[in-house]
């Protein structure tokens, strides 16, 4: 199981700035999973279901209904250089998302379903405003994550952020489907973690649970979805 991945890519900060500060600040939404975070923590998507600039949760490609799909949204039209660094990663790209934590928030400790390369998923930070003051950990390990860098992080594992600085942090957070190309880039890189007799055992529990998203996502009611809304999240 991988932890983690520091890529060689680097990308240019001052160029991405510039284009985040040129997003209108009203667009902006509070994170959905409100229980997770304390203080201020937002999202602007890029590329979300259906393309709306209005719909920022992030769903699982397998649970998607069938009139549905992830599509650039048209804040990428004034963002020429987000779109490139996003094309840098040469496979299906699913939800991004710019994610601002602002100073002083914090995010509680929670692990995010199935987010991982092992099961098909990869999700990248690529931090565009931070400082040292920000700390992020993944199990007790911290990852010190500086601007214009791009981290693979294993989120399904227990991870949790402080923002102990007086100014806010902003990532580009990219999701992905892994494909070959991608398991060519986190060959060279990566930490490994064993998986544990408990951990397991749970991913055998979450392939069920898998399943029964699928089922609830095929049915389409309002009812059956978010109940498959609260399983994905974990509110269950």
């Amino acid at each position: 199981m991988i932890k983690f991945a520091h890529l060689k890519q680097r990308f240019d900060v001052k160029l991405m700035q510039q284009e985040v500060e040129r997003l209108e600040s009203g667009l902006w939404q509070a994170h959905y999973n409100t229980y997770h975070y304390e203080g201020g923590w937002t999202t602007l998507p890029l590329r979300s279901i259906n393309g709306s600039v209005e719909n920022s949760i992030s769903i699982q490609a397998s649970s998607l209904q069938k009139n549905m799909a992830y599509k650039n949204t048209s804040l990428l039209d004034v963002c020429p250089y987000l779109h490139s660094v996003i094309s840098f990663f040469e496979c299906e790209k699913m939800s991004v998302r710019l994610m601002n934590l602002n100073a002083g928030a914090i995010i509680k400790e929670h692990s995010d379903y199935d987010m991982n390369f092992e099961k098909g998923e990869a999700r990248f930070h690529i931090p565009i405003q931070t400082n040292a003051d920000v700390h992020f950990f993944i199990e007790d390990r911290e990852i010190p994550m500086g601007e214009g860098e791009c981290w693979y992080l294993n989120l399904s594992l227990k991870h949790r952020v402080k923002n102990c600085s007086n100014t806010n942090r902003i990532h580009l957070v990219i999701d992905c489907k892994v494909n070959e190309w991608l398991e060519n880039l986190l060959a060279k890189e990566a930490e490994l973690r064993e998986e544990t007799a408990g951990e397991k055992e749970a991913r055998c529990s979450d392939e069920d649970k898998i399943k029964i998203i699928r089922q609830l996502r095929k049915m389409g009611t309002s009812k059956s979805n978010e109940l498959a809304d609260k399983l994905e999240s974990g509110n269950d």
